[in-house]
C-alpha cells in the first residue's frame, strides 16, 4: 500500500476543527491530516473514468479589512484640536475677506490674536521638542536656546493633515491665566472663540461689523460655524476622539448672548493675560444702521447723543474690577439707549404728553399702529418658503404638514448645513430614497440678499410711511399758578416696564424688533432699558438738587477784604 501524501494548507488557511495545517486527498474528497473532511469539495463515485480526477475547489472570499485609524491622545490630542480649531478659523477669515470685502490686513490681525491665545500653552515645536517656561518669564526656552513665543499653529500645513485630541477642557475662559494648571489642564479656546476673534479683530480694526452680524452669517450656513466639523478632512476626523467631536459640534442654531457672552470672555483674558485693551465700539455707523433697519426718526439719533453724553459711556468692553453686568456690554447699552430715546420723544403708551413749547422734541407724535404695519415681516408661517436662517424652528410636526416647497427649502438646508462632506455611508442611505429626483418647486426669492439698490428702495418706503403717519402737536404751556406749576404734571412721567409681559403692544413690536437685530434676549433688551432709566433719573434728581441749593451756602471769609478793629 502506498504511502499516504500530504500537502500543506495555504498560508493563513487550516482545518476548521482540529487545526491541523496537512491534508491529504482520497476519492477526489480533501481530508486534514486527523481526518476531518474539509468544505468545500463535493464526494462523488469514483470511477475509471473520473480516475484520478477531483472536484472543484471553491474557496470563501476573504472580507476586506477596513484599518481603523488610531485615536490620538494626550498633548498630540490637544494639538490636534488646536489645529482643527485654526482650520476653522482660517476658513472664517477666508470668506469675511473675499465675499464681504474686509480689509487685507484682517488676517493679520486675526493671526495675532489667535497666537496670543495659545502662547501661554506647551505646543510642540515642528521637531517634536516641546516648549517649556524658564523661571516664569516670558520668554520659552528650548534646549537651552530661547526662542520667540510666537505659535507655530498658523502656517500653511494647517489646512490639510493630520490632528489629534485629549480631554477636553470646560474650564471657564475668564481665569487668570491660560496657561496650564497644577493639574495639567489645557486652558483650550472653543469653537465660539474662533468667531469672537474675528469680532475681536474687527474692533481692532474699527470695522462696524457686529455680534449679531457674526450670528446671522453662521447661521445662514454662510460663515463655516454651524456645520465646521463636515469640513474637516476623513483622516483627521478618525482620529479626532469622542470628547473632542462634541466640543466641534454645535446645536442647530446659536443661543442668543452666547457670543457676547464669549467676546466678554475674551476681553478680561487678554487684559489678565497679556495686558491687551481693546478699542472701544465704532458705535455712530452701528447707531444709524439700527435706527435705519428700526425705521426710527432722525431725531433718535440725537437724543441717543445726549444720554451717551450725560451717562458719560464710551462704549468699552469692560475689563474686569467690578460686577459685570449685561448692561455693561457696549452693543446691549447701545440697542438699550436707542429704544430708550424712541420711547421718551415718541410715547409707546398712548398716553397724551403735550409739549410746553415748539422746542419741546415732543411736538411730533409717531402712530405706532402704522409703524408696526409696515416693519411686519414674513415669517415661515406667512412666506410660501423658508426663510433662511430660520430652517431649525421647524419641528417634527411641522414637517409632516410642510407643502413641497417648504419641504424642499427644508431638505436643501439639511443637505448642505449636516450631509456635506460627512460619512459616505451614512450620505448614501439618507440620500438614496431621493437620487434621480430633480426639484420641482423654484427656490424663494427672499432667500437671497437684496441687492443695494432693493435695500434702499425699501428703507424708502418704510420711510414715506412713517413720515406719512406722523402728527404735529400742538404745545400747551404750563399753568401760571405757581403753586400748580411746581407740581410734576402727568407729561412729566414716563412709565418704566421691568418685564417683557408688562410691554404694550406698541412697545413689545419695538423691543422685539431691537432685540432681534442685537441678537440677544427679550428680556435682557428690557432689563437693559430700566437700568438706563433709572441712571436717567438720578441724573435728573441730581440736576435739580443742584438749582435748588444754587445762590445758597454759608459766606466764607478769602481774606482780601480789609477788616475794621
Amino acid at each position: 500500500m502506498a504511502p499516504t501524501k500530504y500537502h500543506r494548507f495555504r498560508h493563513g488557511e487550516r482545518c476548521d476543527e482540529c487545526g491541523a495545517r496537512q491534508w491529504y486527498a482520497q476519492d477526489a474528497i480533501r481530508y486534514c491530516r486527523n481526518g476531518h473532511r474539509l468544505e468545500g469539495f463535493a464526494e462523488h463515485e469514483g470511477d475509471e473514468d473520473a480516475f484520478g480526477t477531483q472536484g472543484r475547489v471553491s474557496r470563501r472570499k476573504k472580507e476586506a479589512r477596513k484599518k481603523v485609524a488610531v485615536k490620538l491622545t494626550g498633548d498630540e490630542g490637544r494639538e490636534l484640536y488646536l489645529e482643527v480649531l485654526q482650520l476653522i478659523l482660517r476658513k472664517q477669515v477666508r470668506w469675511l475677506v473675499q465675499e464681504k470685502g474686509f480689509p487685507g490686513d484682517f488676517e493679520e490681525i486675526v493671526r495675532a490674536l489667535w497666537t496670543l491665545r495659545v502662547r501661554n500653552l506647551p505646543l510642540q515645536e515642528s521637531g517634536g521638542e516641546k516648549k517649556r517656561r524658564k523661571g516664569g518669564g516670558d520668554e520659552w526656552e528650548q534646549d537651552g536656546y530661547p526662542s520667540s513665543a510666537e505659535s507655530t499653529l498658523f502656517s500653511s500645513q494647517s489646512d490639510g493633515a493630520g490632528f489629534e485630541s485629549s480631554d477636553f477642557d470646560h474650564s471657564d475662559a475668564t481665569t487668570a491665566t491660560w496657561a496650564p494648571d497644577a493639574s495639567k489642564r489645557w486652558k483650550l479656546p472653543k469653537l465660539f472663540d474662533t468667531l469672537a476673534l474675528c469680532y475681536l479683530a474687527c474692533l481692532v480694526r474699527r470695522l462696524p461689523a457686529t455680534t449679531a452680524d457674526f450670528c446671522s452669517w453662521a447661521q445662514k450656513g454662510e460663515i463655516d460655524f454651524l456645520a465646521a466639523l463636515n469640513g474637516i478632512p476623513q483622516n483627521v476626523r478618525d482620529r479626532l476622539p469622542a470628547e473632542y467631536h462634541r466640543a466641534l459640534q454645535v446645536r442647530d442654531h446659536i443661543p442668543l448672548g452666547k457670543l457676547q457672552t464669549t467676546v466678554q470672555d475674551l476681553v478680561i483674558s487678554f487684559k489678565a493675560n497679556f495686558d491687551t485693551v481693546f478699542p472701544p465700539l465704532n458705535y455712530v455707523p452701528i447707531l444709524v444702521r439700527l435706527m435705519t433697519d428700526l425705521t426710527l426718526p432722525i431725531e433718535t439719533y440725537l437724543a441717543v447723543k445726549c444720554i451717551t453724553k450725560i451717562l458719560k459711556a464710551d462704549y468699552s468692553y469692560p475689563i474686569g474690577g467690578k460686577r459685570i453686568r449685561t448692561i455693561d456690554n457696549p452693543e446691549v447699552f447701545l440697542t438699550a439707549v436707542l429704544v430708550v430715546s424712541a420711547k421718551l420723544l415718541y410715547p409707546l403708551d398712548n398716553i397724551e404728553r403735550p409739549p410746553r413749547s415748539d422746542e419741546d422734541p415732543r411736538n411730533v407724535k409717531v402712530n405706532w399702529a402704522q409703524w408696526q404695519e409696515s416693519m411686519r415681516e414674513e415669517t415661515n408661517e406667512t412666506s410660501p418658503n423658508l426663510l433662511r436662517g430660520e430652517e431649525y424652528k421647524v419641528t417634527a410636526e411641522d414637517v409632516l404638514g410642510l407643502d413641497k416647497t417648504k419641504l424642499d427649502d427644508y431638505m436643501d438646508w439639511f443637505e448642505k448645513m449636516w450631509i456635506r462632506d460627512g460619512d459616505a455611508k451614512t450620505d448614501e442611505r439618507i440620500q438614496k430614497p431621493f437620487l434621480g429626483q430633480d426639484r420641482l418647486s423654484v427656490p424663494s426669492n427672499n432667500n437671497e440678499e437684496l441687492s443695494q439698490d432693493q435695500e434702499i428702495e425699501r428703507i424708502r418706503n418704510r420711510y414715506a410711511a412713517l413720515n406719512s403717519s406722523m402728527i404735529i402737536v400742538e404745545p400747551v404751556a404750563d399753568p401760571e399758578d405757581t403753586e400748580v406749576k411746581k407740581e410734576k404734571q402727568p407729561r412729566d412721567f414716563c412709565p418704566v416696564w421691568r418685564t417683557q409681559e408688562d410691554l404694550p403692544d406698541a412697545a413689545r413690536a419695538l423691543y422685539s424688533k431691537a432685540a432681534s437685530l442685537a441678537a440677544i434676549p427679550l428680556n435682557t433688551l428690557v432689563r437693559g432699558a430700566t437700568q438706563i432709566e433709572r441712571r436717567l433719573e438720578v441724573w435728573c434728581s441730581q440736576q435739580a438738587s443742584k438749582q435748588r441749593d444754587k445762590g445758597k451756602g454759608k459766606a466764607v471769609w478769602t481774606g482780601d477784604d480789609d477788616v475794621e478793629d
